[in-house]
């Protein structure tokens, strides 16, 4: 076996470990440089229908959906809604789930009366009580609505239903 003097194996272990750190950039540097839009698997998300659509007031509105959940083999169609709200503060939409925080029941329009008296969403369970925008203003609900993370992709709005978003507190 020939001998390798320290000259040479310093060479060589340099010239092998440069080659490591590109091979290892490179594919950082060809995803930067790729200018197309990355598509998003939406396949296991509920379609809201088109953002120009949902955009259009009067808010808080009900938004229905039907959505194909698959959970391993098993392919199950979902039927539900969300309320959308617009935070006038952030200029932004918020997709709440109308799931009570407090036992789960669902959380219901309110009557007349309680619009009065500045409530939106009422929960008959236990009378959790929720504003416009979610936030829980009395009964027994802990704190505000869930929320969704929107996906607007192709000019529709998708959410993850089986992923809500917990608020600890008020918008």
């Amino acid at each position: 076996m020939g001998e390798i003097n320290r000259r040479d194996f310093l060479k060589n272990a340099t010239k092998g470990t440069v080659g490591l750190v590109t091979l290892s950039i490179l594919p950082l540097g060809l995803a930067a440089c790729n200018d197309k839009e990355q598509k998003m698997d939406t396949s296991a998300m509920a379609n809201l229908g088109p953002l120009s659509e949902i955009e259009k007031g009067p808010f808080p509105k009900k938004v229905e959906y039907v959505a194909s959940i698959k959970d391993a083999w098993v392919t199950q169609e979902q039927k539900g809604f969300v309320y959308v709200a617009k935070d006038e503060v952030k200029q932004e939409l918020l997709f709440m789930s109308p799931i009570c925080t407090h036992l789960g029941c669902t959380a219901n329009d309110a009557d007349e009366q309680q619009k009065a008296e500045g409530m939106t969403f009422f929960c008959p369970c236990h009378g959790g009580e929720y504003d416009e925008l979610g936030n829980n203003i009395g009964g027994p609900p802990p704190r505000p609505l869930d929320i969704f993370q929107p996906v607007i992709q192709d000019g529709n709005v998708y959410i993850a239903v089986l992923s809500p978003i917990e608020r600890t507190s008020k918008s």
